[in-house]
């Protein structure tokens, strides 16, 4: 990004990346944490890792960061509520009438989700305002279904294929 490169020109132009929609859990001092997140990227199949980008203004950075787990939930897309549940209107509690179960690590796993990736921290980096965690995935999981895509501001199901 240049000098002249503002941060609203480049969010502007983010919004045209189409990209999956993850709900990224973790748990500190046996409270439960979520965060919506598209920034998630598979980094390497041997061994299997992971990485997601957290605001490390953000609560959940503090509970990645403290507890050294994560869990990245796919959303469905069925699943636009729980999206915008844990994008941040929701400051306490988040988990109240949410049924969730645990993997390996004690992350939640969030229900009818298409795939999870269960993670203990590898590495935290940091760039501009936000943390990189690279997780080690210890278990995942994944059922047939479709997922719930965010492109221009907007939910999508992104089961379409276009031939």
């Amino acid at each position: 990004m240049n000098a002249a490169t503002s941060a609203a020109a480049f969010k502007a132009a983010m919004r045209h990346y189409p990209a999956g929609v993850t709900v990224v859990t973790s748990v500190h001092r046996g409270e439960p944490r979520g965060i919506t997140l598209t920034a998630f990227s598979s980094v390497s199949a041997e061994p299997p890792m992971v990485l997601v980008c957290v605001n490390r203004d953000a609560r959940s950075n503090l509970y990645i960061a403290s507890s050294r787990i994560f869990c990245v939930n796919l959303l469905s897309a069925d699943q636009q509520a729980l999206a915008e549940r844990f994008s941040g209107k929701m400051r306490e509690r988040q988990f109240d009438d949410i049924a969730h179960t645990t993997d390996a690590t004690g992350a939640p796993v969030l229900p009818g989700t298409i795939a999870h990736f269960d993670c203990e921290v590898a590495e935290e980096h940091h760039a501009g305002t936000h943390s990189i965690f690279i997780g080690r995935v210890v278990s995942c999981a994944a059922r047939a279904g479709s997922p719930l895509g965010y492109f221009n501001g907007g939910f999508y199901d992104f089961a379409i294929r276009v031939e």
